[in-house]
């Protein structure tokens, strides 16, 4: 059951991610075009603002569930596996204690920005602080996932998770 809601949930972020980013470029697109012509499309800055702010802490929880953010890896590869399976608990367990934070005063932030407004869209500009708590939420969910998993690794013994496989360029 957990799978098949984390697959749901895999989907329903990949939809809004791609929506969102077709949205982004084609809102810049056309207030660039349309600026050319004279014409103002200033609401074209607050969307853009909005979208963009969620577009980022959804593809960031993406990133992080298939775990293929960034990372610079090269010395801590060469490491013995129970080594590195407890870098990278700590490293996720300092991830949460972050995230956490910033679920926590993201809220408040929301709170804060209540009354203000954008001045072309006419919405509460919480809806655009909104996407902080709520995908740090989604990223605690996918940094919980993954310490289970280097927790597991240290219960069993078997660190066959960690072999990661290359791939081909």
């Amino acid at each position: 059951m957990l799978k098949t809601l984390e697959s749901g949930l895999n989907k329903v972020e990949t939809w809004l991610v791609c929506a969102g980013l077709l949205i982004l470029i084609f809102t810049v697109f056309a207030a660039a075009v349309l600026r050319f012509f004279g014409v103002d499309m200033s609401v074209s800055t607050d969307l853009a603002q909005l979208v963009f702010a969620w577009v980022s802490f959804i593809g960031a929880d993406l990133a992080m569930r298939k775990d293929k953010h960034m990372g610079v890896d090269m010395l801590i590869t060469r490491f013995p596996v129970k080594l590195l399976n407890a870098i990278y608990l700590f490293n996720y367990l300092l991830i949460l204690f972050f995230l956490l934070f910033a679920v926590r005063y993201g809220i408040n932030l929301c709170i804060v920005n209540a009354a203000r407004k954008y001045q072309t869209l006419y919405i509460s500009y919480s809806f655009a602080t909104a996407s902080c708590p709520v995908g740090c939420g989604l990223m605690c969910i996918s940094s919980i996932k993954h310490i289970v998993q280097y927790v597991r690794n240290i219960i069993t013994n078997d660190y066959s998770s960690l072999t990661k496989k290359e791939v081909a360029a």
